[in-house]
């Protein structure tokens, strides 16, 4: 083993990792990496707030949509990336290969996400208030966003948690420092002038360090004997199904502000934007636990090797207790306290009723607690579950946003419902799962060491 383990080391030419021990400082670096998460969410409710105050409200409506669109071209198309190299790197040798077919998966994502973008584009830019600049950014991230979620998968599958989380806040502190320098340099900007704050912090925070692990490699001919790569089709398939999820989930989490600005008949337009600021503020939980749940996979991989379906069960109570709690709290705080906090970080002219922002606060929790769990079916490989949890729990969400029809209220009740279905699904999925890994176990150990190969 010993003797594989550095051959493996001599032939990596991609993936650089720390020659300590996986497991050194995998306590501090998950802690760094949620300090940097959550100051990054804090900042990035700044961020929306400093758009918000600068521009008109309608404006702001747009801006939501074009943000919403930005997460979902990021975290939805290329996010599996980044989660499939943090599992599959973290597992191998020091030093080992990126995976075959990586290379060919972003391309093919980016390819891929700016196509359907073109396609799209008259829908589009109409809901975006025929500005054609929204457009023309969105396009830049479909770039851009090739490079962020190589680089972060990267970081994470080589062990390098405190880069990870150091990147995070640069980007979100970037975002600040643009939109301040934009709002005095120029008061009369509009939202889409804005909208390039986010592809030049984006772009500022990550390609730079993508160029710096790229002149790294060293490739280094196979040696004799080595063991190869499982082949690109390996890869490409379970970031194929990762895709899937992907791209349910972030349609499910962030396409309300696009579709209610669609929606607004004339005269709405406030209202719809009224949702955005209250939904950008109860979401707030998920901007840190987006970036996070990659994060976890590492842990999680190796708490599913440990085969403990005792602590896993134990873990699975503590979680589903912990989001009925907090779905409980959220309900009150966004009934009684929503209003104004919305007041306050928005102003006045943004505020929802207290019932609304108590919905969509309950689904706050909900989808927290979907993402948790859509990460342990990850860990545990099931990537074709991950996909139908996802799935579910859209079409739930496109039955409330057809059988609901006030505006604001199906928009609520779609991300609220969506969330709980898919959650409910992807429990009995790892209840499954586990199930089955116990009964394998079983009988393993009933058969004894000489039924074993």
């Amino acid at each position: 083993m010993v003797i594989w383990r550095r051959r493996a080391h001599r032939s990596a030419p991609v993936a650089d990792r720390p020659d300590a021990a996986r497991t050194r400082g995998v306590t501090v670096g998950l802690s760094w990496v949620a300090v940097c998460i959550v100051v990054s969410g804090v900042l990035t409710y700044g961020y929306q707030a400093l758009v918000a105050r600068a521009v008109p409200v309608a404006d702001y409506g747009w801006f939501g949509s074009y943000w919403s669109l930005a997460l979902v071209i990021g975290f939805g198309a290329f996010l599996p990336v980044e989660l499939e190299l943090a599992r599959l790197l973290q597992q191998r040798p020091a030093g080992a290969r990126l995976p075959a077919g990586t290379l060919r998966t972003v391309l093919g994502l980016t390819g891929l996400s700016t196509g359907c973008l073109l396609l799209a584009s008259p829908r589009l830019v109409a809901a975006l208030g025929d500005d054609a600049a929204f457009l023309l950014a969105l396009l830049c991230i479909c770039v851009i966003s090739a490079g962020q979620f190589l680089v972060r998968g990267l970081l994470l599958g080589t062990g390098r948690l405190r880069t990870h989380g150091t990147v995070l806040l640069v980007d979100s502190g970037l975002r600040v420092v643009l939109a301040l320098t934009l709002a005095r340099s120029a008061p009369d900007a509009d939202g889409g002038s804005y909208a390039w704050t986010l592809v030049a912090a984006m772009g500022l925070a990550h390609l730079p360090l993508l160029g710096w692990l790229l002149l790294r490699r060293r490739p280094a001919p196979r040696e004799p004997g080595e063991r190869g790569d499982p082949g690109a089709g390996t890869f490409v398939r379970a970031v194929g199904h990762l895709l899937v999820g992907s791209l349910c989930a972030q349609a499910l989490l962030n396409a309300a502000p696009v579709l209610i600005t669609a929606l607004a008949a004339p005269g709405e337009e406030v209202r719809a934007a009224q949702f955005v600021a209250s939904f950008t503020l109860v979401r707030l939980p998920l901007f840190v636990a987006v970036p996070l749940q990659s994060a976890m996979i590492p842990a999680l991989v190796q708490l599913q090797a440990e085969e403990d379906g005792r602590r896993l069960a134990g873990l699975l109570r503590r979680g589903l207790a912990a989001v009925v709690l907090l779905g409980a709290a959220a309900a009150a705080i966004g009934l009684w306290l929503g209003p104004w906090v919305v007041r306050l970080v928005f102003g006045d002219a943004y505020a929802l009723p207290g019932s609304e922002i108590a919905v969509l606060a309950v689904g706050s929790v909900l989808h927290l607690g979907l993402l948790v769990a859509g990460q342990a079916l990850l860990a545990a490989g099931r990537h074709r579950a991950v996909a139908a949890v996802w799935i579910a729990g859209l079409l739930a969400a496109c039955l409330c946003l057809l059988l609901v029809p006030d505006l604001v209220l199906r928009a609520a009740l779609a991300f609220t419902g969506g969330s709980g279905v898919a959650l409910a699904c992807a429990v009995v999925a790892l209840l499954r799962h586990h199930a089955t890994r116990a009964e394998a176990v079983a009988r393993a150990s009933a058969t004894g060491p000489e039924g074993r190969s």
